[in-house]
């Protein structure tokens, strides 16, 4: 079932004449194949009987397949929404963007997780300084530009300087996000949980007492990949300083240690950002502190419904409050009144005798839109394990983003409430979890609130792998949009939002475990050697290849890295990160060792009569010799034969070319290749690359 055996793949002709042709192999007395005879009634019943039992055989549900693979410890992810960090064009005032404001790229909805401030504020200038040179490269300040330049010199050199500067940045803040965008990171394996980092950066902030260190963490891994830098100022107070010829706010980053594979070439720089999420809220649960007056601001619920609910006793028993009638009479009642920033409101306790108990979350307030309130209701509790209750009207629902709202009765047939979110329990017993794929949820435990009446309190969904929205991406704010805000700021993504994910169908997640299941963890062939180290997290490897030494129980590894060299050795650091992780891969008294490549240059001679009415025909030859010859950059392995007859055929088949009248290849160095005929074996740690070519045309 797992590996997908395919037991309905005959058809019943074709097993009723399997049968029949094995006949002879069991008697000689059977020699009537008609269909008149009895006994070949019998095998079509019983070839019937297979195709029927081998079609339902084949036809597992999704159930148990998700059953089987749970076994061996593969679950099928959930829902979950992609992260980007947006950035947008302010005047010369703030930008505020409420609670709940949803930002649209296209159809797709994003939301941060709480109120937005943006100053007007931002990068003004990026410098590059290398050995007392500075260079202004503030044209990659937004991006636009298919460009990049070494911020810390090619090759980068210990010392080097990168500035930043700043129109401003807000007093009132303790840290700094920078999105910082690298080119040229293709080829670099995925870091995974790895804290690799070949350098060692320092972030300075310049004070007014000079340039003062400041705590830095760093996606980037010292700028080996896009991410984020979040800078800790502390207190240090800002000072104006000159750097080439910008001046405004500055931060300095200094290469201290270290040695770099690929010099990183910076792409963008954007600050003033914030994070959010591919989600759309369609119900929002907000909580507020127990007081007699308090501010809504969740646009979800201003621009659509709202419920307040009140915890008068602090032991999570919430009554439901409605607006004042006027009727003059006490209870359950809030006034409203609209503040600048959200809705007030007040619910003035000793007037009406009913208000919140004084703790942190004693108000809340569900909001939905429109559309949504007449979905929210999910159903009773029937009091059984496994009960399954369907959310109407929401897709793909996001399961930490759910929250269910219990209704019961006191004794004196009042309701109260209670909140409770899925995967841990109630003080009642109540359990249940989300399956985000059929917008359903399951109860795991009802406890003792059987007959309760369950709402939806919160919910939000989202578009899952399709939220993976590409880079400079254009986000519209819908809330401000539709008010008619102007002028609307523009709001782009400098990195391509990533983490948003669809469940897992039993397909996909059988894939999952076939490739898991495929992929070395213990190194134990030769194979398997050459596959971990060639995916060691974090570096950047072209070329490996495995030996084992016989007599000594050593495995010899050739590694040739990917470099701004041309002919790029494996260095020390590489080696020693390289060594530390197959270590933990290897077999128990088998020994490694790992060397760097040995190139070898391969020289031709020639004379070749051409087709005179080609131009530039020498150079078209020499092009394909080297193209052929080519081990470095090109797809030729370690230890490759470099074959006499394939290169001469191949430059026979040229266009240009009428015959060879004479050919010879041959290696410069022979003690780490060996000929074979005319053709040459490289050793097992050797590459060979287009040596000097002595053509004659004619």
């Amino acid at each position: 079932m797992l590996d997908s055996i395919n037991l309905s793949d005959k058809t019943y002709e074709e097993i009723l004449s399997e049968a029949i042709e094995k006949i002879p192999m069991y008697t000689k007395e059977w020699t009537n194949f008609n269909v008149s005879d009895p006994g070949i009634t019998i095998l079509q019943n019983l070839s019937m009987f297979t195709a029927l039992m081998r079609e339902k055989i084949n036809d597992v549900p999704e159930s148990v397949r998700f059953g089987l693979l749970s076994m061996l410890g593969f679950t099928s992810g959930e829902y979950e929404a992609s992260e980007v960090f947006l950035s947008a064009s302010v005047s010369d005032s703030e930008m505020s963007f409420p609670l709940g404001e949803k930002f649209m790229a296209e159809d797709i909805c994003f939301e941060a997780d709480g109120a937005v401030t943006l100053g007007s504020w931002g990068v003004n200038g990026l410098y590059c300084e290398n050995d007392g040179v500075i260079r202004d490269i503030t044209y990659l300040r937004d991006g636009a530009l298919r460009s990049s330049a070494a911020v810390f010199g090619a090759p980068a050199t210990v010392g080097a300087r990168f500035y930043v500067l700043f129109d401003d940045i807000p007093g009132d803040r303790d840290s700094l996000v920078l999105l910082i965008r690298i080119m040229g990171d293709e080829s670099r394996n995925a870091f995974g949980d790895s804290d690799l980092s070949l350098v060692e950066l320092k972030w300075q902030l310049f004070s007014k007492d000079g340039w003062m260190d400041v705590e830095a963490t760093d996606e980037t891994r010292g700028f080996l990949r896009s991410g984020l830098v979040k800078l800790s100022l502390g207190a240090s107070e800002k000072a104006l300083c000159s750097v080439g010829g910008g001046q405004g706010y500055a931060l300095r980053c200094i290469l201290k240690s270290g040695q770099y594979d690929i010099s990183p070439r910076l792409h963008s720089i954007t600050a003033n950002v914030f994070e959010a999420r591919q989600k759309d809220s369609k119900v929002t649960m907000t909580s507020l502190p127990g007081k007699d007056t308090v501010i809504y601001s969740n646009r979800v619920g201003i621009n659509g419904y709202y419920t307040v609910f009140c915890d008068e006793e602090g032991a999570g028993n919430y009554r439901k409050y409605t607006p004042y009638d006027g009727s003059g009479g006490q209870g359950r009642f809030y006034e409203v009144e609209q503040g600048p920033t959200g809705i007030r409101i007040n619910f003035q306790s000793k007037r009406f005798a009913f208000g919140p108990a004084s703790r942190e979350d004693a108000v809340r307030v569900v909001g939905c839109e429109l559309a949504a309130a007449e979905h929210l209701l999910l159903g009773r509790l029937m009091g059984y394990d496994g009960q399954v209750l369907r959310a109407h009207g929401f897709g793909h629902i996001l399961p930490n983003e759910l929250c269910v709202l219990a209704e019961g009765k006191d004794t004196g047939g009042v309701p109260f409430y209670r909140f409770v979110r899925p995967g841990g329990t109630d003080e009642r017993g109540f359990c249940y979890r989300v399956m985000s794929d059929t917008s359903e949820i399951q109860v795991m435990s009802p406890g003792d609130m059987e007959g309760y009446m369950l709402h939806i309190a919160s919910c939000a969904v989202t578009e899952g792998a399709r939220g993976d929205v590409r880079a400079r991406t254009a986000f519209i704010p819908k809330f401000l949009s539709a008010e008619g805000v102007e002028p609307l700021p523009r709001i782009t993504n400098a990195l391509e939002s990533r983490g948003g994910a669809a469940k897992e169908s039993a397909e996909q997640l059988r894939f999952r475990f076939l490739t898991d299941l495929r992929e070395p963890t213990v190194a134990v062939t030769l194979d398997d050697y050459e596959y971990i180290v060639k995916n060691t997290p974090g570096l950047c490897i072209h070329k490996v290849k495995a030996v084992a030494d016989p007599g000594g129980n050593l495995i010899r590894i050739a590694v040739k890295p990917y470099g701004e060299e041309k002919m790029p050795a494996l260095l020390p650091l590489y080696a020693n990160i390289i060594k530390d992780h197959i270590d933990q891969r290897r077999m128990i008294g088998t020994r490694i060792e790992l060397v760097s490549p040995v190139y070898i240059p391969v020289d031709v001679r020639a004379i070749i009569y051409v087709k005179g009415y080609y131009d530039n025909i020498k150079e078209l030859i020499e092009s394909y010799l080297r193209g052929e010859l080519d081990g470095v950059t090109g797809g030729m392995p370690f230890g490759a034969t470099i074959s006499y007859n394939r290169i001469y055929k191949g430059l026979e088949a040229l266009e240009c070319v009428e015959t060879l009248y004479e050919f010879a290849i041959a290696p410069r160095d022979w003690k780490s290749a060996k000929p074979d005929g005319p053709d040459i074996i490289l050793n097992d740690g050797a590459l060979c690359y287009p040596g000097d070519f002595l053509i004659e045309i004619r």
